[in-house]
């Protein structure tokens, strides 16, 4: 099957936002070449450690509907949200808030245990959700997905577990809250200290990491480098 990948630049003055007009240029190159069908996002970001506000969610997805493209939200890091102010919104949440025609629109939404507060990177476990799928289509994936290889019984097991975790009066939830509420911040911590680290050495300048678990400093070449930097 024919396929080409198409590159798009985040804008780092605006926290690794994704501009529109920016998405357009790529789209409008890459149809000289290619038919595109299809858009990724990382939310929160890889590697640049951003969380897309509502409003540039809107803006992606009409952007998609108007250019009648796939939208496919890698969601991982969903729970990994650190800076004040910041919160994480579900393309899904989005999509179906916004009503028709865009709560029509194919979705596909994906999820993992191997990232996040959870960090089970060698289970391998995960999952994609896909909405408003045309059944023939649903029924062709589940079919190439029965085809491949899957997660271990373990991986499978604690993916469920993620997707179910405990709820209050259960008899685990109040350490399984703490635990979490611990790492999150130990985390959280480690992000501002990595960004404020950067930002206090010569040359290097880095947005505060709103989530995930990335830094992308950009580093400007200085005339009076030496070896000791």
């Amino acid at each position: 099957m024919f396929h080409c990948k198409i590159g798009y630049y985040l804008d780092e003055s605006k926290q690794w936002g994704l501009d529109i007009n920016e998405l357009q240029r790529a789209l409008d190159e890459a149809r000289k070449e290619c038919n595109p069908r299809a858009i990724v996002v990382i939310n929160p970001g890889n590697p640049t450690g951003q969380v897309l506000s509502r409003e540039n969610i809107v803006e992606i997805l009409k952007f998609a509907h108007r250019e009648s493209l796939l939208v496919l939200a890698d969601e991982v890091y969903q729970d990994n949200i650190y800076a004040e102010g910041s919160k994480f919104f579900s393309f899904k949440k989005v999509m179906t808030e916004m009503g028709p025609p865009y709560s029509d629109m194919e979705l596909a939404s994906f999820m993992s245990c191997s990232k996040g507060y959870m960090g089970e990177c060698g289970l391998r476990g995960g999952y994609s959700e896909v909405i408003n799928f045309d059944p023939d289509v649903k029924a062709m994936l589940l079919k190439s997905i029965s085809a491949m290889l899957c997660p271990t019984v373990l991986g499978q097991t604690v993916m469920d577990v993620v997707v179910n975790p405990p709820q209050p009066g259960e008899p685990s939830y109040d350490q399984f809250a703490t635990e979490k509420a611990a790492v999150l911040k130990s985390l959280a911590l480690r992000a501002k200290m990595v960004a404020d680290t950067f930002n206090s050495m010569k040359g290097i300048t880095c947005n505060p990491v709103q989530g995930a678990m990335y830094a992308f400093p950009q580093v400007n070449l200085i005339s009076d480098v030496n070896d000791s930097f």
